[in-house]
């Protein structure tokens, strides 16, 4: 997997580092995000190295006054303003269709989204950074970008890394299978009962899924990229992949001999998991993802997501049932 950081510049971001730092301890009581390991819908482990390019993102102070340039609202501080000047990197894996590198750089459901967002706070110039599933909360925090724009799931144990946005979509969970479903899958319990193996993208929800579901771990394959995933399926090494039923809708219709089960809701220790993703930023820019997480809610009350996202195979239910949905129910607060 390759990644794509700014040519420009990176002189000053380096300038920020030091009051990265600073802000980093000064809101680490604050902290709102966290990976967990294994069982969230994609995103970082926490294990990543800092980058070794030596850049970092500004944090806001909160002493930024509203803009007069007429874009959306005027408050994250001194990020903002940073980012309205510089740009903005946004990290992403490369899954469709939450988030991949088009031909004229990062979209996808989710950084589509977020540069309509963004455009709205007045920041023109988003470059994306390519990592792998698991290594997006490590990278965030390792400061290679500034925003995890991948469709993240919101989780409790990711919440403790990271500060995350209210959800802008859920979904459910699918399995990709032989056309017939010959095993006849249709949740965990089926998976375990059928004793199918079964391919899941390492750090993502299904993995975690799937444990807490009892599956064997012998039945379970991981993966690091959504690429590999099928290329196992369709090899014959796996009888099905685990997913949102977004990813697998997707994946398939391009797949002969393969189609997607009826999406599913897991249940673990009788608690439905509702499967819900936003943005993820780091706990020291909690004023700026604020300002984000307002003009993000503008849009999603204003039916202005679903015209976004619509082309990446996205309904009008699964972007309606994050309506009213906060980043608190779906964490505990």
């Amino acid at each position: 997997m390759t990644s794509r950081t700014p040519s420009a510049n990176r002189g000053r971001r380096r300038r920020w580092s030091a009051l990265a730092a600073i802000a980093v301890l000064a809101a680490s009581a604050a902290a709102c995000g966290d990976d967990d390991n294994g069982d969230g819908a994609g995103e970082g482990d926490g294990t990543s190295a800092p980058a070794d390019d030596g850049t970092s993102a500004p944090t806001g102070d909160g002493t930024a006054a509203p803009s007069d340039d007429g874009t959306t609202g005027g408050g994250g501080g001194e990020m903002l303003e940073q980012a309205r000047a510089e740009g903005i990197r946004i990290g992403f894996a490369n899954e469709r269709p939450y988030g991949f590198e088009g031909p004229d750089g990062p979209t996808g459901e989710a950084p589509e989204v977020a540069k309509e967002v963004l455009d709205r706070m007045g920041i023109t110039e988003v470059e994306g950074v390519v990592v792998d599933f698991g290594a997006l909360i490590g990278g965030l925090n390792a400061e290679r970008f500034d925003v995890i724009a991948a469709g993240m799931f919101i989780s409790a144990e990711r919440a403790e890394q990271v500060s995350f946005s209210d959800p802008d979509y859920c979904g459910t969970s699918a399995f990709a299978v032989e056309e017939g479903n010959p095993l006849g899958l249709s949740d965990f319990q089926s998976v375990t009962d059928n004793e199918a193996t079964i391919g899941v993208l390492s750090g993502a929800v299904e993995d975690g899924y799937a444990v807490d579901s009892g599956v064997p771990d012998g039945q379970i394959s991981r993966f690091e990229t959504t690429p590999d995933l099928f290329d196992a399926l369709t090899a014959g090494r796996i009888d099905a992949v685990a997913l949102t039923a977004i990813t697998v809708r997707e994946q398939v219709a391009e797949l002969d001999g393969f189609e997607a089960t009826e999406g599913f809701v897991p249940v673990i220790d009788d608690v439905e998991q509702l499967g819900c993703g936003g943005y993820a930023f780091r706990p020291a820019d909690q004023e700026f993802r604020d300002e984000f997480n307002r003009v993000l809610n503008e849009m999603k009350e204003a039916d202005e997501i679903l015209p976004i996202v619509e082309e990446f195979g996205f309904t009008s239910a699964e972007i309606d049932a994050a309506k009213g949905v906060t980043v608190e129910d779906l964490t505990g607060g």
